[in-house]
């Protein structure tokens, strides 16, 4: 028994347009994500006690933590989401399309950063973009394989002349 690959086929346009949909839904988490978090996670940790961390850490620590938060509840969030909604619309070639959003989300992250805040680009900016491809891309292959296995078929076994039976003689 072994498992068939996934279609490959003609990428239609009603797929281009469901990888856009997709690649919004990951922007859009990621932006809403990033405010929730900015703005929260100081809120966060006061909340669960641990005010002394804000105090006795040193800013790199902190710096390091919340990339790990950005990176577990954002990126691979929103990576996860956008991959889910193109997983279950799109079936032709979902290896190599399931990039598509994570690319989207990092082109409209990148816009928005250096246009609208006019965010200087530097060693970290390129760090920030980098880390956010990776996390989108990670979890919208977890998504996308997530929401197809039903489209997944299986091979009849091949059956033996010899049958297993646990009848008994009279």
């Amino acid at each position: 028994m072994s498992i068939q690959p996934f279609k490959r086929g003609p990428i239609e346009r009603m797929d281009l347009v469901h990888i856009a949909i997709g690649g919004a839904i990951c922007f859009g988490i990621t932006i809403l994500g990033f405010d929730t978090l900015y703005n929260g996670f100081l809120n966060i940790l006061y909340s669960l006690g641990m005010t002394g961390v804000t105090f006795f850490m040193d800013y790199y620590q902190i710096v390091l933590v919340r990339a790990l938060f950005v990176f577990g509840l954002i990126y691979l969030t929103s990576g996860f989401c956008g991959g889910v909604y193109t997983g279950y619309n799109v079936y032709a070639n979902l290896k190599m399309l399931l990039v598509v959003p994570a690319i989207i989300s990092t082109v409209g992250y990148i816009l928005v950063i250096t246009l609208i805040a006019n965010y200087p680009i530097t060693f970290e900016f390129i760090i920030l973009v980098v880390f956010q491809f990776i996390g989108n891309t990670l979890g919208s292959f977890l998504g996308g394989y997530a929401i197809d296995w039903k489209y997944l078929k299986e091979e009849p076994s091949v059956e033996t002349s010899e049958k297993f039976t646990l009848e008994t003689r009279k």
